[in-house]
């Protein structure tokens, strides 16, 4: 689950790069801002990998997980629109 975008927080200008350097990966990304559509416009990537159950576990281990933010989970796909929301 390791990449050099975990622990970053990024915005949608860097979503493309994202799903390019994971693709075939599900995301696991916390959502820091939105607009005023309510769509996600910064986020930090907490996580990473082929299999969603690994991102679903993650989230339950963590003994200080913050069930008060806004978390994503995505699939990422290079080949189709880079779309979040």
């Amino acid at each position: 689950m390791g990449s050099e975008f975990v622990g970053r927080e990024i915005g949608l200008k860097e979503i493309s790069r994202l799903y390019e350097e994971t693709a075939g990966d599900w995301l696991l990304l916390e959502i820091l801002e939105t607009n005023a559509a309510g769509t996600p416009i910064r986020m930090r990537v907490l996580a990473h990998s082929p299999n969603k159950d690994d991102l679903h576990d993650l989230m339950m281990e963590q003994d200080d997980w913050d069930w008060s933010k806004r978390y994503l989970i995505v699939y990422s796909d290079p080949t189709k629109p880079c779309e979040i929301g």
